[in-house]
């Protein structure tokens, strides 16, 4: 029997738990892994404390992992058996979770009508949901400075116009990481490009994805408008220090940007590609996904599927919009008045009305490296030839996926 499938018969074992009344009767001990960090971290931690207050006998404890650590360190954990009780993680983590066994489908044991039908399709496999939306949206958006940029450009010959216009000495046109694949993902729409074809094949290579790669290429090293070297630190110091016009970053720092800027603000749509399409950020954000090792103890998991549903109620999810001004995963929250009339979320909804669903696919692991790696070789020099470039990370990936490659069958 497969991890997955394993993890599949522990979550039929726990569905006579839906809708069973928690506290507890003896103490119970949670651990409550979470991405979350800063002031996200905090209102993590304040819904805790109000769910312990309404449940003395429940204590929950809220650990920090780094995002790019938080599957090994689930796998590690499930080694020693030390597994947490409760992960507030990344969409795409879903994937190699999943396939690990490490995690259990939610269906029987949260309501997940409640959701937003498409936020719950980001972490559906095979049918069966993974994890549950406390935050929808993660895309990545235009933001600019309206005391440097008036209004915000509708198509890329704009774009690069207000870029250019807008690059003198130490401050920059447009800035975003350039070290990250994350970044590339847009613009695949745009161009009209995929990570995989419509058979699952690899298709990083095509003449869709050279012109997208030629597009990028041409803005830092022909129009010059982006700096020599940015990573996500140094792009949004730039930004936020009033020495970059716009930036192309997600709406995780919608509450940071508006807090500086206020009204200065601009919120909008990456442009639509002259000749081709709107670009299509990838859509995922914040999902709460329940760990196999659960499954082992049944009066546990009631009370950890009692505490998913709290933290992500209508109260506590028109709360969180309003604190750090996200879209919310629970339906009827999104269309709350104070969702609905804050003017940077709805800023935040309409540049993610282009976006399309974050695949979650264990071979997005190697799909992301190839793409990453190809993508330092293209910014390092004006002279890297973006077809050698696509070819290179089309080549990586089916190495990748092949048999007893790193992401491909045993």
């Amino acid at each position: 029997m497969s991890n997955r499938m394993k993890a599949l018969a522990l979550a039929g074992s726990l569905a006579m738990l839906a809708g069973t009344a928690v506290p507890a009767a003896a103490q119970t001990d949670i651990v409550l892994w979470t991405t979350e960090e800063a002031g996200p971290l905090e209102f993590v931690e304040g819904l805790a404390a109000e769910y312990e207050a309404a449940n003395p006998d429940v204590s929950i404890t809220t650990i920090f992992h780094a995002p790019e650590n938080m599957v090994n360190d689930v796998l590690t954990a499930a080694i020693g058996g030390q597994a947490p009780d409760l992960l507030w993680t990344q969409a795409d983590h879903v994937g190699p979770l999943a396939a690990a066994g490490q995690i259990v489908p939610l269906d029987a044991l949260v309501d997940t009508s409640v959701y937003e039908p498409a936020a719950v399709e980001v972490t559906t496999v095979d049918g069966q949901v993974w994890g549950v939306p406390n935050s929808f949206g993660n895309a990545l958006m235009l933001y600019y400075n309206k005391d440097i940029v008036a209004e915000a450009p509708a198509n890329t010959d704009e774009l690069i116009e207000v870029a250019v216009a807008n690059t003198e000495g130490e401050q920059f046109g447009l800035v975003y990481d350039q070290t990250q694949s994350f970044w590339l993902t847009p613009w695949l729409g745009g161009f009209g490009a995929s990570v995989f074809d419509e058979e699952g094949n690899p298709s990083l290579g095509s003449e869709e994805m050279v012109n997208a790669l030629t597009f990028l290429q041409d803005l830092k090293w022909e129009h010059g408008v982006m700096p020599i070297d940015a990573d996500y630190d140094v792009a949004n110091a730039l930004f936020v220090g009033g020495d970059a016009a716009m930036i192309i970053n997600g709406d995780w720092e919608l509450s940071n940007y508006s807090g500086t800027f206020g009204e200065s603000l601009g919120i909008a749509p990456i442009p639509e590609v002259v000749g081709g399409d709107w670009p299509a950020p990838w859509l995922s954000g914040k999902y709460l996904m329940l760990p196999s090792a659960v499954a082992d103890d049944e009066e546990k998991a009631a009370v950890v599927a009692d505490l998913i549903d709290f933290m992500n109620n209508t109260e506590n999810q028109v709360a969180m919009a309003a604190e750090l001004s996200r879209i919310p995963g629970n339906a009827e929250a999104i269309a709350d008045p104070v969702v609905q009339d804050d003017p940077f979320i709805a800023g935040v909804a309409a540049a993610s009305a282009n976006g399309t669903g974050q695949p979650v696919n264990l071979e997005m692991n190697c799909a992301w490296d190839a793409m990453t790696n190809g993508l330092v070789t293209l910014y390092a020099s004006a002279d890297a030839d973006p077809a050698e470039v696509a070819a290179g990370m089309q080549s990586a990936l089916e190495d990748a996926v092949a048999p007893g490659g790193a992401c491909g069958p045993a």
